[in-house]
């Protein structure tokens, strides 16, 4: 397995463990990391959708900068893959990377006749579109799949038959039958940690064991608690699944004792100082939380963060994560408007929940950001004033998260939009959301953001010329200490 610019790895570790579970070799390959490079081309090749944010500063940046791949590690990517001759390649694509994936599996293709499968949520919305590329793609969850895939090598058989597989026969896509989803979790095995068979290849150089497990933060440890979504957001890929799985339970979640000793177990191998969750929403079962607290404080004890949602028993939920060791939480917004929340994104939104979740936060002093998603062709500037509204409404201290929204070819909205003639690429309304942007960013500073936001509307020229607001400037003279010393440490950091 290949994973590009990302040493987490979590599905393919997952794999892996699965595969070595039934006395299959696997190996992983981690090729490069993200690059920290601000000024990063922000042109797009076609066919890449990227992810991007607008900085403090008001200018666009990407999620997703991914480094060159140097000639030399190529070569080492070939002189490796000739070493370990694999039966199969796999590769998780995710669409924003579908260009870099598509470099690498050319050059695959060029040296070596191994198949070469993609997975992953590109595949998944898009076979068709990969398949120009791969010649098998896996759609949906792969646990099934790839043992079914070893089995077949083992038996020197075709994969052709193996669920979930869909590939190129006489000029026409097969979709094979897609296996049911495994119901009870616990039966999978825990990533797969051990730095055996883990390759690492950045600065022109290879690694071999290689030891980390997360892309650069030490000591963050990161798992999933369990597997869907209860939500279906028309952004999301998660809605894809949701459909492609219709009709069986697709929120599924691990026994509270299995993630309790999975985190043991990682504790003795590591030097953990904190757990990150990635579950879609971590804290939503009250039931589930309430074993799970108890155990995770007397074998974990450690501090964690988790995506929250502001569902009726938010008080009570967050109680119990706060007991747990619940830090820092993610409580996205995305939008302030309800019109966009329920007709475009297909989010339950509910203000004053939302508004309540982010005020006992504070109450329990757990550190929190949101996220918006704006430059969206769906929103008007009432839609805009309202997002601001209920970010003044949180009263600051919190960190934001301004987004462009990203569109996903295969979902909901995606559909939508090319219904509807909806096209991102129209620039006529930047300097109106680019304005927005900036006010959202001042929201975050402190209690005092209200006037200050308030003065800044009666002036003008200044929705024709966003440029001249400041956020940062603005965010160090409500918030001198905070931003200081966050300048401080990143000097020091440089």
């Amino acid at each position: 397995m290949i994973s590009l610019f990302d040493r987490n790895a979590y599905g393919q570790r997952l794999m892996s463990a699965n595969l070595k579970k039934h006395g299959h070799h696997c190996s992983i390959i981690f090729l490069k990391r993200y690059s920290n490079e601000s000024s990063y081309n922000l042109e797009c090749e076609e066919g890449e959708f990227p992810w991007m944010g607008i900085n403090m500063q008001g200018k666009i940046f990407k999620y997703a900068s991914n480094s060159v791949i140097s000639n030399i590690e190529l070569s080492l990517l070939q002189n490796l893959l000739s070493r370990l001759k694999p039966d199969i390649i796999g590769l998780t694509v995710n669409t924003p990377l579908r260009n870099q994936n598509i470099k690498v599996t050319e050059f695959i293709k060029t040296h070596f006749s191994a198949p070469v499968i993609w997975g992953g949520f590109d595949p998944t919305v898009n076979p068709e579109k990969c398949l120009e590329y791969a010649d098998f793609v896996c759609l949906g969850e792969g646990d099934r799949t790839i043992l079914d895939i070893a089995a077949n090598i083992d038996r020197k058989s075709e994969i052709n038959d193996v669920c979930n597989l869909a590939y190129f026969k006489n000029n026409e896509i097969v979709f094979n039958p897609k296996s049911p989803l495994e119901k009870v979790i616990d039966n999978y095995p825990w990533r797969d940690n051990s730095p055996d068979d883990k390759y690492f290849i950045e600065d022109d150089k290879l690694i071999e064991n290689y030891p980390e497990i997360n892309d650069s933060e030490p000591g963050i440890y990161q798992t999933m608690s369990a597997r869907g979504c209860p939500f279906k957001c028309s952004y999301c890929c998660e809605a894809s699944f949701k459909r492609l799985y219709s009709g069986e339970k697709f929120l599924r979640r691990r026994s509270p004792g299995d993630l309790i000793s999975e985190l043991t177990e990682a504790k003795k191998q590591f030097n953990l100082r904190e757990i990150r969750f990635e579950d879609e929403i971590f804290g939503m079962d009250l039931k589930w939380l309430k074993e799970f607290e108890p155990l995770y404080t007397q074998h974990i004890n450690l501090p964690f963060d988790a995506y929250i949602y502001p569902s009726p028993d938010i008080e009570e939920i967050l109680t119990v994560l706060k007991k747990a060791g619940l830090k820092l939480c993610c409580l996205a917004l995305e939008s302030g408007s309800e019109r966009i929340n329920k007709s475009v994104f297909g989010r339950n939104y509910n203000r004053e929940l939302f508004l309540k979740a982010a005020r006992f936060c504070k109450k329990l002093d757990i550190k929190y950001y949101t996220d918006v998603i704006t430059y969206n062709p769906y929103e008007q500037e009432e839609d805009l004033k309202q997002t601001l509204e209920v970010l003044l409404d949180m009263q600051g201290n919190f960190t934001i998260c301004v987004n462009k929204l990203f569109v996903l070819p295969g979902t909901k909205l995606a559909e939508q939009m090319q219904i509807d003639g909806m096209d991102l690429s129209d620039t006529s309304r930047d300097t109106l959301f680019n304005y927005y942007c900036r006010l959202y960013w001042i929201t975050s500073s402190s209690y005092f953001s209200r006037p200050v936001i308030r003065t800044l509307e009666k002036i003008p020229i200044l929705k024709k010329h966003p440029e001249l607001i400041n956020p940062l400037l603005i965010k160090v003279i409500l918030s001198p200490d905070k931003v200081l010393g966050k300048l401080k440490r990143l000097v020091l950091r440089k």
